[in-house]
């Protein structure tokens, strides 16, 4: 198996697993078109990782060629999983019951981010606008912040003005965590606050999203959501 990944761009290894999760949420058979759309990722990107993935058996196409369903490899990887949770599962589990808000955990990446864990009680409000412009989230604004600048040639997320990476930069630097309001719906608000590995990089989030009335109490449990997220790098890490 780690022969079949290595042959993946290593650029494109967030993008697949995004790709992979779309399949997944699409039952009847996601199609390219629609997988670019819901990633934020140009076409050709998605076509050339949908075919190494194909090749690979993570996918399969449909037998009408209407669209992509989980290959056998992906299958077989979950009959290996089985019931076991991952590692970050109760550490999220408890501050969701701790906050009694929201809460999602991302790992960040050079290309994106990638969902680990969505808020069963309350999914996030508008995934395909999350990914489509970073400007638009809490972990968008971590995003930038830390991987804004990256030389990447992958550009599939739009270019945040200068003024406004400022804002957002100087706001973290003061707050330690991003925040976004009513910006992917009108009565939520979302804090993002960042996941460390041990040489101080950022290598995900931990965010808690609540409505707009209850989005200044919230910053109460950051202390809560900082301790939860210095005990889940290596879980982030591994979920990269």
């Amino acid at each position: 198996m780690s022969e079949t990944v290595s042959r993946l761009p290593e650029k494109g290894i967030g993008l697949a697993l995004e790709i992979l999760e779309q399949v997944a949420r699409d039952d009847r058979g996601a199609s390219a078109a629609d997988i670019a759309r819901a990633v934020g990722a140009p076409r050709a990107t998605v076509y050339r990782v949908v075919n190494s993935l194909v090749r690979d058996e993570y996918l399969v196409r449909r037998a009408d060629f209407s669209g992509f369903l989980l290959g056998a490899r992906v299958l077989e990887l979950a009959a290996l999983v089985g019931s076991v949770r991952p590692a970050h599962a109760p550490v999220v589990d408890r501050l969701r019951a701790e906050t009694g808000e929201a809460v999602h955990l991302f790992a960040l990446h050079g290309s994106g981010f990638t969902v680990l864990d969505e808020d069963p009680a309350s999914p996030l409000c508008d995934r395909a606008a999350m990914t489509a412009d970073p400007t638009a989230s809490a972990v968008g604004h971590l995003w930038l912040i830390t991987y804004g600048d990256a030389d990447r040639s992958d550009r599939r997320w739009g270019e945040a003005s200068s003024d406004m990476r400022q804002a957002i930069a100087e706001a973290y630097a003061v707050r330690g965590y991003t925040e976004q309001v009513a910006l992917l719906a009108p009565d939520r608000g979302c804090l993002a606050v960042p996941v460390a590995d041990d040489t101080q990089r950022v290598v995900g989030a931990v965010t808690l999203s609540t409505s707009i009335a209850r989005l200044s109490l919230a910053a109460r449990h950051v202390s809560a959501l900082r301790d939860a997220a210095a005990s889940l790098a290596l879980p982030v890490a591994a979920g990269r």
